[in-house]
């Protein structure tokens, strides 16, 4: 490219290019110093894995760098965990000895961890409410709320606000958080808990149940039906970057057999069907067999990719601690070509239990 540029005019560059290095190294070096650490543009993905020996980890991915930093690890339980907009924080749920989960903040500036929370209800879910990382929601269920609900957590005060009290029947079966709303699928809990005993009794398989998605501010307040859902099992569900739609994964949703990934236009509710267990078993040469059964999935920020967990092809099954089951990694499907490109494996044989991403 500067093949045509004289030897002269050479040396006269690289005078200016070593005297402005020189300034950048004195004045850019003042800068970082106000500069908050992890404050990026990156998109990373948080993976939450549960090992064969029993033990749990959090994961940070940049999937376009292909950079990975383990962020928790050696934990008994599995975990769920999401990661703050300004990179500061981790929130995660985990439970010590015979407690309840409980959520625990990571301050990755100075490295220590903070215990959120401290009462009987268990918290699953984690997800923050704010980019300063001052608000976490979660999914709660203990005791004296014996149906799963939302609550928002406020990190300093550590008091919580229980939302959707009023309808006792009406449980949270999973939910995601963006800028200014709350979304989440719910079930009746009668009718759930009857589905569940009569495939125990019978010994047959689990029916499908009416999922109903709702939106509300992050107050709780101004609940609004979204759509309805039939589905064995919704597992996922996650806002898109701009709001306007998000994410489903689920078991048998609607006409659907198996497993699949679905993408919900909030304007004009519309669903629309991404990927599933069939489409993957037609396609030619496929890397992976089929969906995880936890059938977790997120979308990119700029919405081409679908970052997903899944079964490696040919995967031989594993005992997890006691679970009997196949590995599983994160796949990203390309909205445009179609094509599946594996992303990230742990280094040992894992199950995913959570996924998140934080743009």
């Amino acid at each position: 490219m500067y093949g045509s540029i004289c030897k002269f005019k050479k040396k006269i560059g690289a005078t200016v290019i070593i005297f402005l290095s020189l300034i950048l190294v004195l004045f850019g070096c003042q800068k970082k110093e106000d500069t908050i650490p992890h404050v990026d543009d990156n998109e990373e993905l948080i993976v939450s894995v549960f090992d064969k020996e029993g033990k749990s980890s959090v994961v940070e991915i940049n999937a376009e760098k292909n950079v990975e930093n383990e962020l928790i690890n050696n934990e008994a339980v599995w975990l769920h965990a999401t990661l703050s907009d300004n990179k500061q924080y981790l929130a995660y749920t985990s439970a010590k000895g015979d407690g309840p989960w409980e959520i625990y903040l990571l301050d990755r500036n100075d490295k220590k961890t903070y215990q959120v929370t401290n009462d009987t209800l268990g918290q699953l879910i984690p997800r923050f409410g704010d980019k300063e990382g001052n608000t976490i929601y979660s999914e709660i269920i203990g005791a004296t709320i014996p149906v799963s609900k939302i609550a928002k957590v406020d990190v300093q005060k550590k008091n919580s606000t229980v939302f959707d009290t009023e309808q006792p029947d009406r449980a949270v079966e999973m939910y995601d958080i963006s800028k200014d709303k709350i979304i989440g699928a719910f079930v009746s809990e009668e009718e759930n808990t009857a589905r569940r005993t009569a495939a125990n009794e019978d010994g047959g398989t689990i029916g499908q149940i009416v999922y109903s998605i709702y939106e509300m501010n992050l107050d709780g307040s101004d609940m609004n039906l979204v759509t309805n859902i039939k589905a064995i099992n919704i597992d996922s569900i996650a806002y898109g970057s701009n709001g306007n739609s998000i994410i489903l994964g689920g078991e048998n949703i609607n006409e659907d057999e198996g497993s699949g990934i679905y993408q919900l236009t909030l304007t004009d509710k519309s669903l629309t069907t991404v990927l599933t267990d069939q489409m993957i078993k037609k396609s030619k040469n496929p890397i992976l067999s089929e969906i995880g059964q936890r059938r977790l999935a997120v979308l990119s920020k700029d919405e081409r990719f679908i970052y997903f967990s899944g079964i490696p092809k040919n995967a031989e099954e594993v005992n997890f601690d006691g679970i009997i089951s196949k590995i599983q990694c994160i796949y990203k499907y390309d909205l445009d070509n179609k094509e599946i490109t594996k992303v990230y494996e742990y280094k040992k044989p894992a199950l995913i239990t959570d996924l998140t991403v934080t743009y």
